[in-house]
């Protein structure tokens, strides 16, 4: 039998007790409810916030991962749309020149041919010159891609490594200047030409000269009672065969200066023999911008690729995440109404458990 005691009011205690641990499971409820969380904070759940935070760390480096490879393949559209323009012009510039190759055409109409293939290398080197993106030169041949032959390295994934980089070929960012697709990577310009007749092939000075922006362009021919003529830019005309060298970035006379698309140009269309002969080093230029083109576009189908897998491994993560960070509505639905008619029926009780002491005075 139940003893009936004014000091200690057992059942007062136990009803405190309850009441509190339903107050408590409410209270948690509707922190995971307004939350969207399981965890909240550590004690919720030690080792699944551990694993949870490592999982956030992945799942945000997935995304810039993925900004990363966006703006590759940028990079990537910004070069192709400046290299489809350099090969319309340099077809229309073979065009111009296979027309000139045709030996129908006198002094003025040659130069209208030179005038406007000029006008078109001129534009070629100046698209070439200014176009960049965030700040890399893409097509001048100056950028560190360029220069340090290392290429551009896109991180597509969260950790260090070589597997976790695509590197675009440092190729695709050399110069495509009319300079360069005429000279310097040109398989035409360190040899002669088949022909016969007048020859001429153009190619860099030996850097050891300290020359390295110069150009010598010679045509070299044969006659029957001559030995070898050489064709002058200044005169324009032919003289005994010499070297003459174009600094066309004299700083120290710039008086001296002379393009290099001048010195082409001078030395191409002056009649249909050099015409015909330069179709060559145009085909070799059309290659160059064709070969990086495909390039380009083979870098952008394995970006792409490279995108998709990033966008595959975040939702698998996120969704491992979800498992265990995240909320379920129901469960804690139905654990905030129980816990809330728990703190109710406590508090009754508890009401009742306080009166519970004041029988005794009915037995006094």
């Amino acid at each position: 039998m139940a003893s009936i005691t004014i000091n200690t009011n057992l059942a007062s205690l136990t009803a405190q007790q309850n009441l509190s641990s339903a107050t408590k499971g409410m209270n948690t409820a509707m922190e995971r409810l307004t939350t969207g969380y399981r965890i909240n904070s550590g004690k919720d759940d030690a080792a699944g916030s551990s694993v949870s935070t490592l999982m956030e760390a992945q799942i945000s480096g997935y995304d810039v991962a993925e900004s990363n490879a966006t703006m590759g393949l940028s990079l990537l559209d910004t070069a192709e749309g400046v290299l489809d323009i350099v090969g319309d012009y340099l077809q229309r510039i073979r065009d111009l020149t296979e027309q000139a190759a045709n030996g129908t055409y006198g002094t003025s109409s040659m130069n209208a041919i030179k005038t406007e293939v000029q006008q078109r290398m001129e534009e070629i080197n100046r698209l070439c010159t200014v176009i960049d993106f965030n700040g890399i030169k893409l097509l001048d041949g100056t950028s560190i891609a360029a220069t340090s032959k290392n290429g551009v390295n896109l991180q597509v994934s969260n950790n260090s490594g070589k597997n976790n980089i695509i590197n675009l070929k440092y190729t695709l960012f050399e110069a495509a200047t009319l300079t360069a697709l005429l000279i310097s990577n040109n398989s035409h310009s360190s040899s002669k030409g088949a022909d016969t007749g007048n020859q001429e092939w153009f190619r860099r000075l030996d850097k050891t000269k300290n020359d390295t922006s110069a150009l010598e362009a010679r045509i070299l021919g044969t006659q029957t009672e001559h030995e070898g003529r050489e064709y002058d830019y200044k005169t324009k005309g032919y003289t005994p065969i010499k070297d003459i060298e174009y600094d066309w970035k004299d700083v120290n006379d710039p008086s001296k200066n002379m393009s290099c698309i001048t010195a082409i140009c001078d030395a191409v269309y002056t009649d249909d023999a050099t015409a015909r002969e330069f179709l060559a080093f145009i085909d070799d230029a059309i290659e160059n911008v064709s070969n990086r083109t495909s390039l380009i576009g083979a870098y952008m189908n394995r970006v792409e690729s490279a995108v998709d897998a990033i966008s595959v491994q975040k939702e698998n993560i996120v969704s491992a995440n979800s498992s265990i960070k995240d909320a379920d509505v129901a469960t804690e639905s139905s654990n905030y109404i129980k816990y809330q008619i728990l703190q109710q029926s406590s508090a009754t009780l508890l009401s009742t458990a306080n009166q519970t002491p004041s029988i005794a005075l009915n037995l006094i």
